[in-house]
């Protein structure tokens, strides 16, 4: 099956954020040898990544490895439409088929097992997922609404509750304590708003005239990560302290649209754009590097797709 994703050019080096709230780094990624494009989802504690490419024969596929691009295994799930979205350190990853919207979960080993629910298989995202092997996802139930919830061992083990009011919500992140990051729809305008919940407390999250905002990562730091559409129909990422209640945009260096994703514990955010796929480091020392021998300059040209949210 296949799926059209962003065109890729990788590079060597670091190059410094524009915003000037946060003097990050942008490193850009390596793609899979012989991919056409890749979308770039999730990075542990150990700068291992997880993903999405086209390959030569216009296939998606998994694959995961040191974020140099040296090691990259790629793999695929039963629907042949595979969209990795999150790892732990134990290298445990989560994601769904794009095609059959069917999610599942991956071991270390490569043995990939769909998520089920009193064993019929979930449909729609699972993303987030920590050390504990707890991760967080959604389903749209009986109604056709959208229901966060929880999973352990590719099985759903309870829905979360959000206590603020909604038109349906999902899942998208989960720390080490259990707090969940992610966002609901807003009943009275329909839109996407993000949330996070802290010690059991719900608090909504909205980038400020954004038209819409969305969560996608939460770190041990309580610095989050996600995305938000401004009034003029462009996406940009964006990460937000907790803490300090403060957000800072991220627009990759040369890119119309970013989507930003999940985020280590060093800080790391793993991004996506138009132009190709990047890690955002809010300092430069936590950085991985990238491998400038090892780069795929293939460049297709074609029309950027958002991954969705």
């Amino acid at each position: 099956m296949r799926n059209a994703l962003l065109n890729t050019v990788a590079a060597a080096g670091l190059l410094m954020a524009g915003s000037s709230a946060i003097a990050g780094v942008w490193v850009p990624a390596n793609p899979p040898q012989g991919s056409q494009s890749m979308l770039l989802f999730g990075i542990n504690d150990n700068n291992i990544v997880t993903g999405a490419y086209v390959d030569s024969s216009g296939v998606q596929r998994g694959f995961v490895g040191p974020f140099d691009g040296s090691k990259y295994k790629s793999f695929d799930d039963s629907g042949g439409v595979t969209e990795p979205r999150s790892l732990n350190d134990k290298k445990l990853i989560t994601g769904y088929d794009t095609g059959t919207l069917v999610p599942w979960e991956r071991l270390s080993d490569g043995t990939l097992t769909d998520v089920t629910k009193s064993g019929a298989p979930l449909n729609q995202i699972a993303q987030g997922i920590n050390i504990n092997g707890v991760f967080s996802g959604n389903y749209l139930n009986s109604k056709g609404l959208s229901v966060g919830y929880l999973g352990k061992k590719s099985k759903y083990t309870d829905k979360f509750k959000l206590t603020i009011s909604n038109s349906g919500y999902a899942g998208r992140a989960i720390n080490t304590a259990g707090d969940i990051a992610g966002w609901y729809y807003d009943p009275s305008t329909g839109l996407q708003r993000g949330f996070a919940i802290v010690g059991g407390k719900a608090k909504g999250i909205d980038y400020p005239n954004a038209a819409y905002t969305v969560m996608e990562g939460l770190n041990d730091n309580g610095v989050a990560s996600g995305q938000y559409q401004d009034s003029s129909g462009v996406i940009h990422g964006f990460i937000y302290d907790l803490g300090t209640k403060t957000f800072t945009s991220l627009e990759a260096p040369g890119a119309s649209l970013t989507q930003a994703w999940g985020i280590s514990n060093n800080n790391v955010v793993a991004v996506s754009a138009d132009i190709g796929s990047f890690v955002y480091c809010i300092k430069k020392g936590t950085c991985p590097q990238s491998a400038g021998a090892f780069r795929n300059t293939q460049h297709i040209s074609g029309k950027y797709t958002p991954a969705r949210p």
